[in-house]
């Protein structure tokens, strides 16, 4: 007698960007394409159009990605700047939403909903529905955002209540939860949540792509990512002044920008003229994947130098599984669970997060140990290849869902 099987389908509710188009985009990509190699069928809805500075999506609101996960957007497929517009994109997300979760009566033993940063006006569907028709769902918890995030219009500091509300108290209603570090896993099973129900899987990268042979160094240090406050880029921008003033020349790449509204870079320029260095930094704005690798690979050295907040205490950065994958030696700053998984001088060069001088003295170091960064660099990507590389890491993850 044949046992009859059931297959289990996820579905991925996201308000991200998806295939492409940022960290988070990048993040979702490689889990659904880990995923789809190990034979799970998945489906993605979209909550929010596409935004990734001035670049436009040119698809239909059906699409399918070219490894085969279908993805739809339940709104636009262009997000739109006007507030109204806005508001006409939630509530048209937030009806096709509804009538999708309605769709799964009947479907507990069959779907699972995976739910990657939404906010809360999705959520508490999700939840209440889910419940009604006892639905597995799995929530990713990526980062804790700062209120600092939040400044601005009425509707920004609604979405930070809305947060908060989603982080202490929804996410808590599910089944299991993904985090991205230790610190969000001590912060759940502090809120009662059973720690056999989380795991912690910092981040995903696809090793297969970083590496970019037989390029031309044209840059000291090489940063890539959005460059807001809680990445710490002014910090290595004293850095850079510091060994300026003692007559050591670097030059220093910055890849990337806000994904969507104002651009950073023009406060950015401001700050590097009033350290006199505007000649030893230069600013790519938005690229895409194949271009950021191509831009890393023209770098010496690359640096993630964030503060030690609760921000970049809770999250675990894509860029530094990027980084590693190009086979470059890395600066990083001891931020969030970057010494519980990598050691100072074995894997990369650590320096004091929210220390300018400790950045410059570790670069400095770096200019003249060529032979000890050489083994360094390649310790460190073995290391971290077995912690992210997404092939490896995707199955930790299906056996904690399934």
């Amino acid at each position: 007698m044949v046992e009859n099987k059931i297959i289990r389908n996820y579905v991925l509710i996201t308000s991200q960007n998806f295939p492409e188009g940022g960290a988070g985009a990048t993040y979702l990509n490689l889990f659904c394409h880990g995923l789809k190699l190990n034979g799970c069928f998945i489906r993605v809805l979209l909550l929010k159009g596409f935004a990734f500075g001035d670049h436009k999506y040119l698809g239909s609101r059906k699409n399918i990605t070219d490894y085969g996960v279908p993805y739809t957007y339940l709104g636009f497929t262009q997000r739109p700047r006007n507030q109204f517009l806005k508001l006409t994109e939630e509530f048209i997300s937030l009806l096709r939403l509804l009538i999708f979760l309605f769709s799964l009566s009947g479907k507990r033993n069959s779907v699972t909903l995976l739910v990657f940063n939404s906010e809360i006006q999705s959520n508490l569907p999700i939840h209440q529905i889910a419940r009604l028709f006892r639905i597995k769902v799995v929530k990713f918890v990526a980062e804790f955002i700062d209120k600092s995030q939040f400044r601005g219009s009425f509707f920004r500091r609604i979405k930070w209540h809305g947060f908060l509300l989603n982080y202490k108290y929804l996410n808590r209603n599910s089944d299991k939860l993904i985090v991205f570090s230790f610190f969000l896993k001590e912060e759940y099973i502090k809120m009662g949540f059973d720690e056999h129900k989380i795991i912690v899987q910092p981040n995903l990268t696809d090793f297969s792509f970083w590496f970019f042979e037989n390029a031309k160094i044209e840059y000291t240090l090489g940063y890539s990512g959005a460059p807001y406050l809680k990445d710490g880029l002014i910090d290595l921008f004293y850095a850079v002044s510091f060994l300026q003033n003692e007559g050591i020349n670097v030059t220093l790449l910055v890849i990337g920008d806000a994904t969507f509204g104002k651009s950073l870079i023009p406060g950015l320029m401001n700050e590097c003229r009033k350290l006199n260095i505007s000649d030893k930094v230069t600013f790519t704005g938005l690229l895409d994947s194949s271009m950021v690798k191509e831009r890393l690979s023209e770098c010496r050295f690359l640096t993630i130098t964030r503060p030690s907040t609760v921000q970049t205490k809770a999250g675990f950065p894509t860029k530094l599984g990027e980084y590693f994958a190009t086979r470059r030696p890395i600066l990083s700053t001891n931020f969030g669970d970057i010494e519980r998984y990598f050691e100072n001088g074995v894997d990369l060069v650590i320096a004091e997060a929210g220390n300018p001088e400790s950045i410059a003295i570790k670069i400095k170091w770096m200019l003249q140990n060529n032979e000890a960064l050489e083994l360094i660099s390649q310790t460190g990507y073995n290391k971290a290849k077995r912690l992210l590389d997404y092939p490896v890491a995707i199955k930790r993850i299906i056996d904690f869902v399934s």
